[in-house]
């Protein structure tokens, strides 16, 4: 007979992914030795994320249970896992298995777009994550979506030979009877983008969560991102775009912790609701127009400032990949190229000003410092600042201007 546990031990050395299993506190059961304790440490301890990504996880296995065993999530710090369930009792699950860290992206796009909100990507942090970045796979959809099943496969051969019934675990919780008609309604009236008729059951749903908590904001808090996910997956259902979803979702799971009070949750709650059934409905010619001319008009009124592909995301209300890919195939130009752009023809019209120090022109147009405007200004126009002044000047007394 194989031993608790040895099975995962396999499929890590298979799959060159880690493999670990959690209780439903979050507390290590196993640990494969390909698992990537080190990296995740240092990860976290940059980014200051480790509890956002612990929670993400157990949240991963609830979720897996509830979509049939295999489930492919992001983590907010970007970073990508499967889940399954490990153990149930009494119809609750008790544990669950995760493979990964892995990216479903390329490791240079993770760090220009996962990484950027952190505010890290100048930084001796940003070059030590790029190192060990290494370390961690980089997989496809299809080969993630076999590995989710082999972790599937892999879970129902560990409950038949980890867990006893004759001790069952203590830390179940049981609760009383959840509303499951009323979440049915919630996610079908979000998977058709309709999030007016998806008020009324969520406001029952919250009810339940609020009346089986007590009180207790962790608890809340805890339901509430079960929820989150819930809608994201319906969304996802409706035919919204992944992208965009994802990265709504791991923006999501991180603005929850800084939530006080109770009001503050229900009222995030609803604008997650009706963010999600938004994105259903994938962005018409029309509306994609819409959002490249939003979005370029945010940067024209904003270049001075130090402002970031998040920002500018968050303003046409995409997930930053997906506002990424889409400005690109709409302009021909990534936003940090559009916005490169805008600040170099300001500074142009700054240098034809004869009254105008040079040093100050930067900061005027929102560049950070003068050896970075004056990089991209020479990449942009083949010569410094200094030489467009000067040349500029020889052609005016030329009266060729």
């Amino acid at each position: 007979m194989v031993k608790p546990y040895e099975v995962f031990d396999y499929l890590s050395l298979s799959t060159g992914l880690g493999v670990s299993a959690i209780d439903t506190s979050g507390r290590k059961l196993f640990e494969s030795s390909q698992y990537a304790s080190d990296f995740l440490k240092a990860f976290h301890a940059v980014l200051d994320i480790g509890e956002a990504d612990h929670v993400a996880l157990l949240y991963g296995c609830y979720q897996s249970r509830r979509f049939g065993g295999r489930y492919i999530f992001i983590v907010p710090s970007g970073l990508t896992y499967c889940a399954s369930p490990l153990a149930e009792y009494d119809g609750e699950m008790t544990s669950g298995v995760l493979a990964g860290p892995f990216l479903l992206t390329d490791r240079d796009e993770f760090m220009e777009i996962d990484l950027q909100k952190f505010g890290l990507m100048n930084s001796g942090a940003a070059r030590m994550i790029r190192d060990r970045l290494e370390s961690i796979p980089v997989l496809d959809p299809a080969r993630a979506r076999s590995i989710s099943e082999l972790l599937y496969m892999c879970a129902s051969q560990g409950r038949q030979n980890s867990y006893s019934p004759a001790n069952p675990p203590q830390d179940v919780v049981f609760t009383t009877a959840y509303p499951i008609e009323k979440e049915n309604e919630l996610l079908l009236a979000i998977s058709q983008g309709d999030y007016r008729k998806a008020g009324g059951p969520l406001n029952d749903i919250l009810g339940q969560i609020l009346f089986q908590s007590g009180g207790d904001l962790t608890i809340l808090r805890s339901r509430v991102v079960e929820l989150t996910v819930l809608l994201s997956r319906a969304a996802l259902k409706g035919s919204a775009n992944m992208d965009a979803i994802f990265g709504l979702n791991y923006n999501y799971l991180r603005e929850i912790d800084a939530l006080g009070t109770l009001d503050d949750i229900v009222e995030w709650l609803y604008g997650v609701m009706r963010r999600f059934a938004q994105h259903v409905f994938d962005f018409p010619c029309d509306r994609k127009d819409d959002m490249a001319t939003r979005a370029s008009a945010f940067m024209r009124r904003n270049y001075t400032d130090k402002i970031s592909l998040k920002d500018v995301a968050e303003h046409v209300y995409m997930s930053p990949t997906y506002f990424c890919r889409l400005f690109k195939e709409k302009t021909g130009k990534t936003p940090g190229m559009y916005i490169a752009e805008i600040r170099i023809d300001e500074s142009r019209k700054l240098l034809r000003d004869p009254r105008v120090n040079i040093a100050e022109i930067p900061g005027r147009v929102g560049f950070e410092s003068q050896s970075y405007f004056n990089r991209v200004f020479k990449k942009v126009e083949g010569c410094t600042p200094g030489e467009y002044r000067r040349n500029y000047e020889r052609e005016r007394a030329r009266g060729a201007v």
